[in-house]
């Protein structure tokens, strides 16, 4: 028997459960994941998932596709009985997944990956019938057209920037799912982690176009999303059902208390600005790539937050990796220290304290198959050292502080550190940076990405120790909000070019006056 019966809302039925999950429970170990769940999604309904990191979301979401078999529990599918054999078994079900981790082949295009993935009407490829290019293309093409985007299908997916790869993922998981059955079951995890303003915009409207179709699950760690898009909030917290809430009962607050367990701590700014006047740590004077940035000037000052902000293709990813190293800058002068500096590259970025998180943590953060430990210890690992060899016991040890220090869950340091959630990975990513005495410059590209609001708490206040402790920080942060929280220093760049720069300890910008230099 359903928890929810078919109820009218804002004058349009809501209909029968399209998805009943019941006493769902899964263990790793000593581990309980996911303790007991039971909840409905009505068909025509969007349903927010929310829980801090650890709490069961990511698990939950496997059993739902079919990675993990729970160990006791139902599922029904408009009051069929379901069991997943695995991930194929869940697709022609109808349930699409976009995952938090991208999950595109980057050596095909567009339209293959659509099509290929998808089982497409086009997919032929035979001795005898060619495959259809040009039919493929075009159903690539109104697949993306539903999401907004107007990306070549041609394309191929290792050229894209993150951010288009994110809108092929969502318009992979809707053509998928549509095609398979009439009410679809649409799991959006994490989907504007990346995004920007206008984008997000674009796929909150989509949202509601999904909505028609049939039923969306969306996972996210922002509130203020979750709350213009869902009709209910489901809360998780430690495995456990805690709350479900239609949106007009609850507000931002009370949803972080129940994820939380506490409410929301504000964390004024408790550090002064030091080094006024001082050398900068790191000069750029007219530095520019050709395609990318041109006519830079910026001055990373230790002890303070820099941040850059714009829109996508305005060229601060491109330029952060220019000053680790990754790529090389065309024209203009870069400085360490207020020396001049040539043949720069990771390497030389390390030594000389350099450390970047980057926001493909998966790609370019940590090995995956190394336990937390051993990848917080990849940098600056002296400290773990006898002689020339890591000595165990003393790397398991510095891992169990950092663990403690920015709450890792589950505390097991040993643990593969792909098995972790995506926000505790990247925390672990933080750490091996942040565990080092040696460094100097910080370049954080989106580090708050996956983060649920406690954890960014945490993260956030990290930040400001590192910069208090006088290192320099280079920020791309999320959100104009949260660098207006935590910034010295605001650049805003649009196609490849600094707009316009803040001084927020003299300066007080909204962020209708970023926004203005941005676009």
């Amino acid at each position: 028997m359903s928890l929810f019966k078919a109820t009218e809302k804002n004058g349009v039925t809501t209909g029968a459960s399209a998805l009943s999950l019941r006493n769902i429970k899964i263990t790793f170990g000593d581990l309980v994941a996911v303790d007991n769940v039971s909840f409905d999604i009505q068909e025509r309904e969007v349903v927010g998932l929310i829980g801090e990191n650890g709490a069961g979301k990511s698990t939950l979401l496997k059993i739902l596709a079919g990675v993990y078999k729970p160990d006791s529990g139902t599922i029904e599918l408009s009051g069929e009985a379901k069991k997943f054999k695995g991930p194929q078994d869940s697709l022609d079900a109808g349930i699409g997944i976009v995952h938090q981790e991208q999950s595109l082949f980057t050596n095909l295009s567009i339209a293959e990956n659509l099509e290929f993935v998808s089982g497409g009407s086009s997919k032929s490829g035979t001795i005898f019938k060619p495959f259809n290019w040009v039919k493929a293309n075009k159903n690539a093409a109104l697949a993306l057209g539903k999401v907004g985007s107007k990306l070549d299908p041609r394309t191929r997916v290792g050229d894209l920037s993150f951010i288009d790869r994110q809108m092929v993922e969502i318009a992979k998981a809707m053509k998928v799912s549509t095609a398979k059955v009439s009410n679809p079951i649409i799991i959006l995890d994490e989907p504007t982690s990346l995004l920007e303003v206008h984008e997000t915009e674009a796929l909150e409207r989509e949202i509601a176009k999904i909505k028609d179709l049939g039923s969306v699950i969306f996972v996210s760690h922002r509130l203020d999303e979750v709350m213009r898009v869902c009709d209910r909030i489901i809360v998780l917290r430690d495995g456990k059902l805690v709350a479900i809430k239609d949106r007009d009962d609850v507000n931002q607050q009370e949803l972080f208390q129940l994820m939380m367990g506490h409410e929301k701590k504000s964390q004024p700014r408790s550090y002064q600005r030091k080094h006024q006047g001082d050398t900068p740590k790191v000069e750029l004077r007219e530095v520019g790539k050709k395609g990318e940035f041109r006519g830079v000037n910026l001055k990373l000052v230790a002890g303070e937050i820099t941040a850059i902000i714009g829109t996508n293709g305005s060229g601060r990813e491109d330029l952060c990796k220019a000053i680790y190293g990754v790529k090389s800058f065309d024209t203009g002068t870069m400085l360490i220290d207020g020396k001049e500096i040539n043949h720069w590259n990771v390497q030389r970025a390390i030594e000389s304290g350099f450390g970047l998180v980057p926001a493909e943590r998966k790609v370019e953060g940590l090995i995956g198959g190394l336990s937390a430990a051993d990848n917080i210890s990849l940098i600056f690992n002296d400290d773990v050292k006898n002689g020339f060899l890591i000595n165990p016991k003393k790397n398991l040890a510095i891992a169990k502080e950092w663990f403690e220090e920015l709450d890792i869950r589950p505390r097991a340091p040993q643990k593969e550190l792909e098995k972790f959630s995506g926000g505790n990975q990247q925390k672990a990513v933080l750490a091996k940076w942040l565990k080092s005495k040696e460094l100097s410059v910080l370049i954080l590209d989106h580090p708050l990405r996956g983060l649920d609001p406690g954890a960014a708490e945490t993260v956030n206040s990290l930040i400001r120790k590192a910069a208090a402790e006088d290192t320099a920080v280079l920020l791309l942060g999320d959100t104009m909000e949260e660098v207006l929280d935590i910034a010295d220093q605001i650049s805003v760049m649009k196609d490849g070019e600094v707009t316009g720069s803040f001084d927020l300890h003299v300066d007080h910008p909204s962020t209708l006056d970023l926004l203005e230099k941005m676009v």
